[in-house]
């Protein structure tokens, strides 16, 4: 007799692996966690294996839901672009988003495409900023959404994803370790800057900034040139940057979440974005550290 896998169970399994942990996908789902773990059991009992271990305090996927997870995915995607084509009735309005520029410079086209190709009459804005600068604009309600840093700060926002910084610098950069670390970085206020800074005074490590810019694209080019280290996280990561050697002994970073922030009233649109914005950004952060 064929089973009938439960959607919804798959759409949470999904969630638990890409946030990293039962409470944050509860979270991310509007559930309680006890709901969260009733539906991971069901899918288990449907399969007759665990999908999940532990590992220390985390739940990591098990063999099975490795082998589980790609196909899950595929399943899902079929599903949300059926829904997307055929059964969401067409959307009109306006959009203001604002975006940091890790996802400006990487993710944000293809975002922009999958919901504009559904919901070609909805005019989107985008304003690239700091955390800073784009949380200001939703307080003041200048914009309907944001991607951003979560700063801790008590406006309405939903996790997509954290990601541990590390440094980063072109593989062939030699330092001397008698000298102050050499440190590229965005102008301020920067979140990255700031917690870069921050850690290696902890450690009492000497350094000095060597070059600044406002973009991405001049913090690439002076990591290129061999100018000196910058803390991001892997997403960063290419032929050209990649991770700091351990031989530099350079103090650990911590973790940063990405979250799309909200202003309070939201129009049918905005809804449907950040829907959008959500299931695609899970996506492509994983291919893109798959990659690293």
């Amino acid at each position: 007799m064929a089973v009938n896998l439960d959607m919804d169970c798959l759409r949470t399994f999904i969630t638990i692996n890409n946030l990293g942990s039962f409470s944050d996908a509860a979270d991310h789902l509007h559930r309680t966690a006890p709901a969260i773990s009733l539906q991971i059991k069901r899918l288990e009992d449907q399969l007759g294996t665990k999908l999940f271990q532990k590992s220390g305090r985390k739940m990591i996927l098990s063999t099975a839901g490795e082998n589980l997870l790609h196909k899950a995915q595929k399943i899902l995607d079929i599903n949300d672009e059926i829904v997307l084509r055929l059964s969401i009735k067409p959307l009109k309005g306006k959009i203001a988003l604002g975006v940091i520029q890790d996802y400006a410079d990487t993710f944000l086209p293809m975002i922009l495409n999958k919901f504009k190709s559904t919901h070609p009459d909805v005019h989107i804005t985008v304003i690239v900023d700091s955390t800073k600068n784009l949380t200001a604009q939703i307080k003041k309600g200048t914009l309907d959404l944001a991607i951003a840093i979560d700063d801790k700060s008590n406006l309405k926002k939903e996790k997509i994803k954290q990601e541990k910084m590390v440094w980063l610098s072109k593989p062939s950069l030699e330092i001397n370790p008698k000298v102050p670390l050499p440190l590229v970085l965005l102008d301020a206020p920067c979140t990255f800057r700031e917690k870069a800074i921050e850690a290696l005074n902890n450690q009492e490590r000497s350094w000095e900034i060597v070059f600044t810019s406002p973009s991405l694209s001049g913090l690439y080019a002076a990591i290129d040139a061999g100018l000196g280290i910058t803390a991001r996280t892997k997403l960063s990561c290419n032929k050209e940057i990649e991770q700091s050697i351990k031989a530099l002994k350079l103090p650990k970073l911590p973790t940063v979440n990405f979250v799309i922030y909200e202003k309070k009233k939201q129009s049918e649109s905005s809804v449907m974005f950040k829907t959008i914005i959500q299931n695609e950004s899970i996506k492509m952060y994983r291919q893109s550290i798959d990659k690293c």
